[in-house]
């Protein structure tokens, strides 16, 4: 080799290791995990029932939390109910949803109200129980479920028909069924409480907490009350038979507007939804956020109070979590064995 010729080849050494030098300094270990990593969104939507449900008031105390404490700001949009918004958290349209277990369970596997099943949809979290009442004016002689024979209640509910199952469930207990009672039709729940204001039913359909209640009751002489369901085994029994997933807990009195006593009541969980395809990035910054900030977050409204960390996960699930969502689990030691196991039965349902 001439001089010439090893001059070149020194000089294409040292440009190589030049190279190398410069890539390593600029891609270390570190570094190129974050150049890997995607940025967080700048915001998300979480889709609720409509305004004045409490459905709706729960998906807006999450989503200010995480707006004011992460750097994605969370959308609320309302709508009619899942069946609105469920197809597009399917097709991955759709970030997070606020939903109730039976809901969320029969949209996986497509039974009951839903005519599709919806496979794409996975927890991220466990909320509160909620309770699911009538509620009939103060004075009014409806004092349990079974008085409901032949009054006039909100039916139908094509907007939202996993309340014809909700519903039945709690007619159930008093023996009755939508056979017995004078049907007025509805499609949602705001048209529920207008009619209801109007005087066209004489009861009104929602939850513990809601904030069409509290209007409900500064708008009806005298205020609302909760009707019981009947407590008794064979009547829990009919309950469940005819929407599963749902049990029986006593709410006491002055818990929220309209309990004016201690009443046994309908309940089950309210779940956050997500799509499976988000990323787990923002999954776990959602989750950290609503985890870390827990206190916060119950003490916006006294139905939040029980939207706590320990009912986060739970082995009632009905629908798969979030990969995401076990990975952050894993990471706090509240992920079991027992979930695990359930986790691997949800998957192949």
């Amino acid at each position: 080799m001439s001089n010439h010729e090893r001059w070149r080849y020194d000089l294409t050494q040292l440009a190589g290791l030049m190279l190398i030098a410069i890539f390593a300094g600029a891609l270390r270990p570190g570094d190129a995990a974050a150049a890997e990593a995607k940025p967080l969104p700048k915001s998300v939507v979480i889709a609720t029932h409509a305004t004045g449900s409490g459905f709706h008031a729960d998906g807006s105390a999450a989503a200010k939390l995480v707006s004011e404490k992460s750097s994605i700001t969370m959308i609320v949009r309302p709508h009619p109910g899942p069946p609105a918004w469920l197809p597009a958290m399917n097709d991955g349209e759709m970030e997070f949803g606020v939903i109730v277990g039976s809901d969320g369970a029969t949209a996986f596997r497509g039974i009951g109200s839903h005519r599709r099943a919806y496979p794409n949809i996975r927890l991220l979290m466990i909320g509160a129980p909620m309770h699911l009442a009538f509620w009939a004016p103060l004075d009014s002689p409806i004092k349990t479920t079974a008085d409901l024979k032949g009054k006039r209640v909100p039916s139908g509910w094509a907007g939202l028909p996993i309340i014809h199952y909700t519903a039945g469930a709690n007619l159930a207990t008093g023996g009755l069924s939508w056979d017995d009672v004078v049907k007025v039709p509805v499609a949602e729940l705001n048209e529920n409480q207008r009619i209801f204001l109007e005087g066209r039913t004489d009861v009104l359909w929602h939850s513990v907490g809601a904030p069409a209640v509290q209007e409900a009751n500064a708008r009806i002489r005298g205020g609302v009350r909760l009707v019981p369901i009947r407590n008794t085994p064979e009547s829990l029994k009919r309950m469940a038979a005819f929407n599963p997933g749902t049990y029986m807990m006593v709410v006491k009195k002055g818990a929220a507007v309209g309990v004016v006593e201690d009443v046994p009541t309908q309940s089950e969980d309210i779940c956050i939804v997500v799509a499976a395809r988000l990323p787990d990035e923002v999954v776990q910054a959602v989750l950290n956020v609503l985890w870390e900030h827990n206190d916060e977050l119950r003490k916006v409204t006294p139905r939040m109070q029980s939207w706590s960390r320990q009912r986060m996960v739970s082995t009632a699930a009905a629908v798969p979590f979030h990969a995401g969502a076990i990975k952050f689990f894993r990471d706090k030691g509240v992920w079991s064995a027992d979930m695990e196991k359930l986790q691997r039965e949800l998957e192949k349902r």
